[in-house]
């Protein structure tokens, strides 16, 4: 049975909030201390991930990413690996801007310090300037 958020009791000292919100405190994982994410055999680390953001130049206002993993190459093959990064991005950034800030996520291989790279846990910083421009 799915609840539903209009049926929900009225609560004066409550407030009610249908969508899962994005992550305020990010010391946790700016500093790695955290539980990492177990998801069907795959282990990620937010603190181990990064994005990039991708152009598009038919659909300049369609924000893409490329979210880069440290262990990729040992998931790539896992066919919940896409579900495992989604858990994470909608975890990091609520479940509304998932839905609709982010047109396209594409999924590859850290290779060190790329200049380009942000930390995923930035993702949320990055969608608000970026909405802003």
């Amino acid at each position: 049975m799915k609840s539903n958020i209009h049926n929900a009791p009225v609560v004066k000292s409550r407030k009610i909030t249908a969508f899962l919100q994005p992550k305020t405190n990010l010391t946790k994982y700016k500093n790695g201390t955290y539980k990492p994410l177990e998801y069907y055999g795959i282990t990620l680390r937010i603190s181990e991930m990064y994005f990039i953001p991708l152009e598009n130049p038919n659909k300049p206002t369609d924000l893409g990413i490329k979210v880069l993993l440290k262990n990729y190459i040992v998931h790539k093959d896992n066919p919940r690996l896409r579900e495992a990064v989604y858990i994470h991005i909608e975890q990091l950034i609520g479940e509304k801007s998932f839905a609709n800030d982010i047109a396209l996520i594409e999924i590859g291989q850290c290779e060190g310090d790329d200049e380009n790279q942000i930390e995923l846990y930035n993702l949320k910083s990055y969608i608000d300037i970026e909405m802003d421009n």
